[in-house]
């Protein structure tokens, strides 16, 4: 299966011994024929430039943590300063800390801010949710290493999560462009198209029906 954004190809690619089905870009390299990768990450790198992108089987965080995390960070989400007043938004709310808790786990929390983090609100309708048993879908985006998005210190990172409550694991998939890269050498149209090219990648995990796909889920054992 391959599929197509604009005039970038992505193709479905196995993973953690094909437990699962993924998408990465054509011609990306598999870093584990280069190094050792940890076992709860797969890591994909660009052939011509630094981006990479990972796929992680994390551990999943509890409502207890998230709600940590919210208390500490409470800024950085609009429902929790005008107050949680639904089991739904409180839901998403504790989800959307989650996903905070893993970008901190790996980045300086000085570097997110409410203006460099975004995200969509939960996916609830894609062609295979049914696949992933209930989990809930988040995607969004977040600039890591500096307050300004186009920093020439920055790291632009794309970001899908599976949260699998059931099977205590939150699947995240992180897209990451160093801007440094391209601004050094002031080629901001090389950035845009790179970040295309992760985006895309994202999206089509969400999007595409066999894009991101759990096929044995005695891997979460």
């Amino acid at each position: 299966m391959t599929s197509t954004t604009a005039t970038t190809t992505y193709t479905s690619q196995p993973l953690y011994g094909g437990a699962i089905k993924g998408l990465i870009p054509k011609g990306w390299l598999d870093a584990s024929n280069l190094r050792q990768i940890p076992d709860h990450q797969e890591l994909y790198l660009s052939p011509t430039t630094l981006s990479t992108l990972i796929y992680e089987i994390n551990e999943y965080v509890p409502d207890s943590k998230s709600q940590e995390t919210l208390s500490k960070h409470s800024d950085l989400f609009a429902s929790a300063t005008g107050g949680i007043t639904t089991q739904i938004q409180d839901r998403e709310t504790l989800d959307k800390a989650a996903i905070l808790y893993h970008i901190l786990d790996v980045h300086d929390s000085d570097n997110v801010s409410k203006d460099t983090i975004q995200f969509r609100t939960p996916i609830m309708s894609v062609p295979h949710r049914d696949q992933w048993r209930g989990g809930r879908v988040y995607t969004g985006s977040v600039s890591l290493g500096s307050a300004n998005p186009v920093a020439k210190d920055g790291v632009l990172c794309r970001f899908v999560v599976v949260r699998l409550e059931e099977q205590g694991s939150d699947l995240v998939v992180w897209g990451n462009v160093p801007v440094k890269e391209f601004l050094e050498r002031g080629d901001e149209d090389g950035l845009r198209v790179e970040e295309g090219v992760v985006g895309g990648c994202v999206e089509g995990l969400v999007g595409d029906e066999d894009g991101f796909v759990v096929v044995d889920w005695d891997l979460f054992g």
